[in-house]
């Protein structure tokens, strides 16, 4: 296996064992397993990620941090929100483990096989490795939510009664030997074993872009023969095999001033909690954090490998959720953990529309936070005025810019993702308290920004948008562009509702309106359809921005359906952001599933959702870009947000005038499945369909005491022989294609079970 291997062959097998891994429960859409044999891995092997949304890491099959090449990722632990200075404010490296296996004092070569399981559910790591004489380690690694802290079992077993010690020593390296406390590195280290804690410390300062201090302790669960030299510690646990297999859990913290300068305090009683619950106690809370982001919402699918493509996503995206908000990566080569406006908002949509509402608005706060920065970005002198807020392109967690200079930092675009994700966070919570607190002042900065500095009123009576950068791909100073066009008539158009909602701001809204209005006209078309900009010869999926990203339009757009389907035929060649592969990355296929399920298309979202899969890592991943002779940064958050929002779209959509529609983009073949999701609203909706039947139809709004009147759109055959529950006086007339139920409930409304 390796070398020779065709990439193709080699994600072909990655799904094949993913689909048939030898751990228990190996059916389950969330059990992800990969095998091997010595250090041969499939072609295309990414360790799997396990992180919190602080600690990141990727863990390797031998259940350690070995340093070895994916992709350009090299294993390592980062922590988000710590990082370097100027020039390129890069996170801190916050070094790495490895584990040493000795079998009756025979130090243990590689192992003769392995396998390695993500379990996406339980966030949970584990790996299974055979060594020749009959030794087995098996390892366990999870990040609890609980702290910052990297907890990992080790349990060794033997087959063979002659061998009667193990001993598993568990290595820690904070930096690099030789490079520890010397520039141009900005950390310094002491370490030293504490004999009362029983823990290796390494105590740090970070002269930084956030100047802080700190400690990172090593410890185990059981007494272990200790070396602390440098920047290294060292922990030897010995280990009697018998019958019962032999455990001992290693566990590090991590702990530092940025949180509050009781680090110290902080860290001593998280290690005696650890100490006191044990392994069991620490997963069983682990398992429940997890389980309440699952239960919040599911998707079941007759199509196994997209659903388990779906479920990673949905792994990552929590996984990718730190306290700030929802980077492309917590990794160096993930532009350093930095977030971009742009990116954010497809995690964020991912988020919300899959009832994670509580976690999908820390965009929005995130946002919020950093408003002052980014009006100070545009305002004269400081002065108050119009001119509203210019957000960072690429920022840190004091919300300021760290983006390189470069064409990229003429988009404006993001300014709309921004406005989108704090108008959505509305729309789905119903919470005007947010809205005028958070989502508002956001919202409205967002348009002002758009209206003093990027609308322009031409001669001949046009109203359009001025040079810009859109997709990046299609190069700067673009006149007019469609994509950005569309974002800001999106921004406009919220910024006018959510002032009259709020009544304010009346006499800026109908400008706001006004300008939405005319830019519609103006948008760039040739005969029947829109174009990315005039005159452009390139294809581009920037023509699909009237339904995604910004759902300006619906499916009676003549011209934005005839660029969808102009593109879907036309635009492969052109299916990366960069000038480079030939196939269509994740993150596009998601883009475009999103929007062929807004214009009602039953075949072609799933075979663009099936391709994403199809392009997915051995452990369901999302790529940048995943091909035969271009691979780029893998656990990709902004294709992980499209896939699960493309899904989600073919299943449940809300329109703006409060329809939801259901099972849109739902392929004929599909017979069997079901959903929860969240509506517009306060309120999420169950379905269940068996035989291409409607078996169940519940919704569940956030607030039991209020009465609501809905109106959902369904394909008619779902509802052919089914009777709703009479009792909420629901009326049924044909709408085309489908059925149009209007109902009017208080509480959680069951409209068909048990069909």
């Amino acid at each position: 296996m390796g070398g020779t291997m065709g990439k193709k062959w080699g994600l072909f097998l990655c799904a094949f064992l993913a689909a048939s891994g030898t751990f228990a429960d190996a059916a389950s859409k969330h059990v992800n397993t990969v095998s091997g044999v010595t250090n041969a891995a499939p072609k295309g092997y990414v360790p799997p990620l396990v992180s919190n949304g602080s600690l990141c890491m990727l863990i390797d099959y031998l259940g350690g941090q070995a340093q070895t090449h994916y992709v350009n990722m090299t294993p390592t632990i980062f922590w988000e929100g710590r990082r370097y200075g100027p020039p390129k404010d890069q996170l801190i490296p916050f070094g790495r483990f490895e584990t040493d296996v000795f079998a009756d004092g025979q130090k243990q070569p590689l192992p003769a096989k392995w396998s390695q399981t993500l379990d996406t559910r339980s966030a949970l790591v584990s790996c299974r490795n055979e060594y020749e004489g009959g030794l087995t380690v098996e390892t366990e690694a999870f990040c609890p939510f609980a702290g910052d802290l990297v907890v990992v079992r080790k349990r060794v077993s033997s087959s063979n009664p002659a061998l009667r010690t193990a001993r598993l020593t568990f290595t820690y390296r904070f930096m690099p030997p030789g490079n520890e406390n010397k520039p141009p590195r900005r950390v310094t280290c002491t370490s030293a074993w504490n004999a009362v804690a029983k823990c290796a410390e390494f105590r740090f300062q970070a002269d930084a872009q956030r100047p802080c201090e700190g400690l990172v302790a090593a410890f185990a669960d059981r007494p272990v023969n200790a070396s602390v030299d440098r920047q290294v510690a060292a922990l030897t646990a010995d280990l009697a095999l018998g019958g019962q297999p032999a455990e001992v859990t290693f566990c590090l913290l991590f702990a530092d001033s940025l949180d509050g300068k009781d680090y110290a305090a902080r860290a001593a009683k998280l290690q005696a909690r650890v100490l006191q619950d044990g392994y069991n106690g620490l997963f069983a809370e682990h398992q429940k954090a997890w389980g309440a982001y699952w239960n919040e919402s599911y998707v079941r699918l007759p199509d196994t490998k997209l659903e388990r493509a779906y479920c990673t996503a949905q792994y990552h995206l929590r996984a990718n959720a730190t306290k700030w908000s929802f980077p492309v990566g917590i990794f160096n080569t993930h532009w350093a953990g930095r977030f971009f406006g742009w990116d954010e908002m497809f995690c964020y949509q991912a988020l919300v529309s899959s009832n994670h509402r509580d976690i999908a608005r820390r965009g929005p706060e995130f946002r919020q936070a950093g408003l002052k920065v980014a009006l100070d970005r545009v305002a004269h002198y400081g002065k108050p005025g119009l001119f509203g807020a210019r957000f960072p392109w690429e920022t840190m967690e004091d919300t300021t810019e760290a983006a390189p200079p470069g064409f990229w930092m003429d988009h404006v675009f993001h300014m709309s993702n921004i406005a989108l994700a704090a108008w959505f966070q509305y729309l789905y919570t119903d919470d005007l308290a947010y809205l005028q607190k958070t989502g508002y002042p956001v919202i409205k900065e967002c348009a002002r920004f758009f209206l003093a500095n990027m609308v322009y009123e031409l001669p001949d009576g046009r109203v359009v948008i001025g040079k810009c950068t859109d997709l990046e791909r299609l190069g700067p100073a673009k006149f007019n562009p469609f994509m950005t066009s569309c974002g800001a008539i999106y921004t406009l158009e919220a910024g006018a509702r959510a002032a009259q909602l709020l009544q304010a701001d009346e006499a800026e809204a109908a400008d706001w309106k006004r300008a939405a209005a005319k830019l519609r006209e103006s948008l760039p078309a040739e005969g029947d359809r829109y174009v990315p900009y005039a005159g452009c010869k390139d294809e581009s999926v920037a023509t699909l921005g009237g339904l995604f990203p910004y759902p300006i339009f619906d499916e009676a757009e003549p011209r934005q359906r005839e660029a969808v389907y102009h593109y879907l035929k036309n635009g492969r060649a052109f299916g990366n952001m960069y000038q480079m592969g030939t196939s269509v990355c994740a993150w596009y296929l998601g883009w475009m599933a999103a929007a062929l399920a807004g214009l009602g298309d039953k075949d072609e979202p799933v075979k663009m959702l099936d391709e994403a899969a199809d392009g997915a890592g051995c452990f369901g991943e999302m790529f940048e870009i995943n091909e035969e002779k271009v691979s780029r940064t893998p656990w990709f958050s902004t294709a992980s947000g499209n896939v699960v929002y493309a899904l989600n779209q073919m299943l449940v959509q809300n329109r703006a005038d409060g329809m939801i529609r259901l099972a849109q983009g739902v392929p004929a073949a599909w017979k069997d499945y079901a959903f929860k999701l969240a509506c517009h609203g306060d309120l999420s909706v169950e379905v269940d369909v068996k035989g291409g039947k409607l078996a169940r139809l519940a919704l569940l709004p956030g607030d039991a005491a209020r009465e609501q009147r809905r109106t959902l759109s369904l394909p008619a055959g779902l509802l052919d022989g089914v009777s709703l529950d009479p009792s909420l006086g629901a009326s049924v007339s044909d709408q085309g294609p489908n059925k149009r139920i209007e109902v009017r409930f208080k509480g959680p409304a069951e409209m068909v079970r048990g069909n």
